[in-house]
């Protein structure tokens, strides 16, 4: 199956998404861009306009941002996600360009956004292709912009499962994410996949472990980034 067909399989079939935004993304956004104050009022960290959802899924992160009040856009290689997301938009009344395409090489104009936000995307495709959807969004964000992303673990308890096809990747075997690209990070392969082009503000990992024995444990990478 092609990338998108999986993507696909996943939304269509197994209704695999979320309806709210993430909380690291919303703390975020609370420490670098801007923070809620009170009802009516906000600090501004920094001026920003245009958002880039890469890899929206069904368009969560861009409709957190467009509520918001910035020019929010997604894009997702997935068809039915992104038909989602627009339905979705349309029903609250907030304007947001959503387009399907692939990460590795976007349809926008370089600098042509403030902040990109990446939940759990880069970590489901091979590192190779990482660098490219990296690459192209240090084209498209502006100087000084901002980049957010986290990833999968190596510390993660489901390293190791499935079939290998690299290092540190391997194909989930089963459950809803059967037979997609799952990649597990180290810091030094962070550092390699932001290479020159962003110059990292924090790095956190964020683990917890799993009921009943509390034995396995789930790690996350989450990283904020500023444009070289």
């Amino acid at each position: 199956m092609s990338k998108n067909e999986n993507w696909d399989t996943v939304y269509s079939q197994n209704f695999m998404t979320m309806w709210y935004p993430n909380e690291d993304i919303i703390r975020f956004c609370a420490r670098l861009i801007q923070k809620k104050l009170t009802h009516d009022r906000v600090e501004i960290k920094r001026p920003v306009r245009g958002v880039l959802d890469l890899g929206c899924g069904n368009g969560r992160h861009a409709i957190y941002f467009a509520r918001e009040g910035f020019e929010a856009s997604g894009i997702d290689i997935s068809a039915t996600a992104v038909e989602w997301a627009k339905d979705w938009s349309k029903r609250e009344g907030l304007k947001i360009d959503f387009r399907v395409g692939d990460i590795t090489q976007l349809p926008y104009h370089d600098r042509s956004f403030d902040v990109i936000v990446s939940h759990g995307v880069l970590d489901h495709i091979r590192m190779e292709d990482a660098k490219r959807a990296v690459s192209e969004a240090a084209r498209i964000i502006r100087p000084g912009g901002l980049f957010y992303l986290d990833l999968k673990s190596a510390d993660d308890a489901d390293f190791g499962s499935g079939e290998q096809a690299g290092k540190n990747t391997f194909v989930v075997g089963e459950g809803f994410e059967k037979g997609l690209v799952q990649h597990f990070f180290t810091l030094d392969e962070i550092h390699e996949l932001m290479n020159e082009s962003f110059k990292p503000l924090y790095i956190e990992t964020h683990d917890h472990r799993l009921a009943p024995d509390f034995k396995r444990m789930i790690a996350r990478w989450i990283i904020a980034c500023e444009r070289s």
